[in-house]
């Protein structure tokens, strides 16, 4: 049985780099391996742009959902990581499963003023013997233009 190879790439995010702000002062410093990147679990981390109208204005809401094992999410939960991303904020480099790299909470025209921030975390435990507690990251930020 031969495989058919002509099919087009599904799935949302398959692996995310998070930035502090005060790493990266430029995009310059947004060099892969130098942030915070935990391993994510399959099939469960997404990526949407919204964009929004407000009188004639239009912008983009972008929202960057990371799921992954608890235990992997560690980083994730530490109080200073927190606080810094709700305050400060991050910018993302994110691989999606289409082969496209995206960065996001940064854009051409405003910098890095519009980084992504903490909307919520949220740790739940597992419903079935074998599922696995996880964590579920929601960063969220508007600017002016696509990521992709």
């Amino acid at each position: 049985m031969s495989e058919n190879k002509n099919f087009k790439p599904i799935g949302g995010v398959v692996a995310a780099e998070l930035f502090m702000l005060d790493w990266v002062r430029n995009a310059e410093n947004i060099i892969p391996g130098s942030g915070i990147n935990v391993e994510l679990a399959d099939y469960a981390s997404h990526y949407e742009e919204d964009f929004v109208s407000d009188n004639g204005l239009v912008s983009v809401q972008h929202t960057l959902t990371l799921v992954a094992d608890r235990q992997n999410a560690l980083p994730w939960m530490e109080a200073e990581f927190l606080r810094r991303c709700a305050g400060e904020g991050v910018v993302a480099m994110v691989w999606l499963a289409t082969g496209e790299v995206l960065t996001i909470g940064r854009c051409q025209r405003m910098g890095l003023e519009q980084a992504l921030r903490l909307q919520s975390l949220n740790c739940t435990s597992g419903t079935r013997p074998r599922h696995r507690p996880t964590a579920e990251l929601v960063l969220k930020c508007s600017d002016l233009s696509s990521a992709y």
